[in-house]
């Protein structure tokens, strides 16, 4: 397998990729009120009935809700992160990715909300109210599917779900599917792009999973940044056709941006480096089918206790041994290019207000193919990102971690930090300033 020397991750801000991650465990949201009554504007009219019933784009929209991951902080819910879900029934049931409301789930504790903020749209132009709380009632951890249900308003008080009448979108049939085919997407990208976010494209093709038979994953054309995980993929009739997710999927991949390998695509019976890389992050533009949430969403519906009628996807194989000699260097700024790729231009030690691609570079040594590097993202001392992956490059050489916001990075005192190694141990950290003056003191090195 060819690798490249400069090893680049793109991570998407105005996504929040954040990939996931950027977010692999839905998106980070940039700080925010430290408490969460102060996200909810007056609204002037609830989500009401029968002219939103309709298949139409409006529907879609109204339908799409942003949900927030709440930690308790100081004896208030705060929100951690950010992610996207569809509401399917009037009831208030909403599908959407287990990552977004339960990373726990995925193998991630530390990432667990205590509490799920439901956002609705009331002007499309303006950021969504949140006006409920929701709980999981069914999650699978294989399809990274989850369902969820709206149980109270945003203070705490119970809520009948047969009196919410909210939008919601009809389930449609993803085996009727074909290569070609429109498809429309819905989502909240994250940070500096609080509003509901259009995209579409094409079908682009279909790949197969262990388990989960040939139609495991819908490819598409259509950009679907980071936050946008667990929203809306829906034909043009309106009818929902998937749920778009985290990983994405395809042969023609440049090992440099490969994030984890989790199908066996040479048949050797083990999941590892010598399987076919899919790629994790960029744009996670693959799309469950909404087929294989089905029996997800038929025992949420019914209060049966949902069991995994597909069986689990063996476990990735165990990384090799690790050097105990992982070293990453001072990092360094750079100005950015582009948004399909990550080209350094100048070196700087602040960035002015409006920027919209900021890089972070260093050097490393003694890193081995498999092992655990996290990352950890500060915006003016909050934490907005955070995610570990597995390394695939070289033993040593250059690397950098690139961040977008196509509108503009909101101006304040970013800090990264970068660690690897057995114990995931602090290798690196640095702060910049978007905007401003600096009122920082000197960079720590590794």
């Amino acid at each position: 397998m060819k690798l490249h020397m400069n090893y680049r991750i793109w991570i998407i801000l105005a996504a929040l990729v954040l990939a996931i991650p950027a977010c692999i465990f839905g998106t980070p949201t940039p700080p925010v009120p430290t408490q969460v009554p102060h996200l909810q504007p007056t609204i002037t009219q609830t989500p009401g009935p029968s002219k939103y019933r309709s298949l139409t784009r409006a529907n879609m929209i109204k339908a799409t809700v942003q949900i927030n991951g709440l930690k308790s902080q100081n004896g208030q819910l705060t929100p951690a992160y950010s992610g996207s879900g569809t509401i399917i029934s009037s009831t208030g049931l909403i599908l959407t990715n287990a990552h977004v409301v339960s990373p726990a789930s995925l193998g991630n504790p530390e990432l667990e909300p205590d509490a799920l903020a439901i956002g609705l749209i009331d002007q499309e132009d303006k950021p969504p109210v949140f006006l409920y709380l929701a709980k999981v009632v069914a999650e699978d951890r294989t399809m990274d599917l989850a369902v969820i249900q709206i149980t109270s308003t945003l203070k705490g008080d119970d809520v009948d779900p047969n009196s919410l009448d909210l939008p919601f979108v009809q389930l449609g049939n993803s085996d009727d599917l074909h290569v070609g085919d429109h498809i429309n997407i819905f989502g909240y990208p994250g940070i500096g792009t609080d509003t509901i976010t259009f995209t579409d494209g094409m079908i682009a093709g279909f790949t197969p999973e262990e388990g989960l038979g040939d139609r495991a994953w819908i490819k598409t054309d259509a950009t679907i940044a980071g936050g946008m995980s667990g929203g809306l993929a829906a034909d043009d009739a309106g009818f929902i056709i998937g749920i778009p997710t985290i990983v994405a999927s395809g042969s023609d991949l440049d090992p440099a941006e490969c994030r984890g390998f989790i199908v066996d695509t040479n048949g050797d019976g083990v999941v590892g480096g010598d399987d076919t890389c899919i790629l994790i992050g960029v744009y996670n533009n693959a799309i469950r089918p909404v087929n294989l949430a089905l029996p997800l969403i038929k025992a949420a519906e019914s209060g049966e206790i949902y069991v995994n009628p597909f069986g689990e996807i063996p476990p990735p194989s165990l990384p090799p041994s690790l050097s105990g000699s992982e070293f990453f260097s001072a990092i360094t700024w750079y100005t950015g290019t582009g948004l399909s790729d990550c080209k350094l231009k100048d070196p700087v030690t602040a960035f002015p207000s409006g920027t919209t691609a900021m890089a972070a570079a260093w050097s490393f040594t003694g890193m081995t193919d498999g092992e655990p590097w996290a990352v950890e993202w500060k915006l003016n001392g909050e934490v907005i990102y955070t995610s570990q992956y597995s390394w695939y490059s070289l033993n040593q050489g250059n690397t950098s971690l690139c961040f977008y916001n196509t509108k503009g990075m909101p101006d304040g005192n970013y800090h990264i930090e970068l660690y690897a190694g057995q114990y995931v141990k602090l290798l690196a950290q640095s702060d910049v300033v978007v905007g401003g003056e600096s009122n920082l003191g000197p960079t720590p090195g590794p």
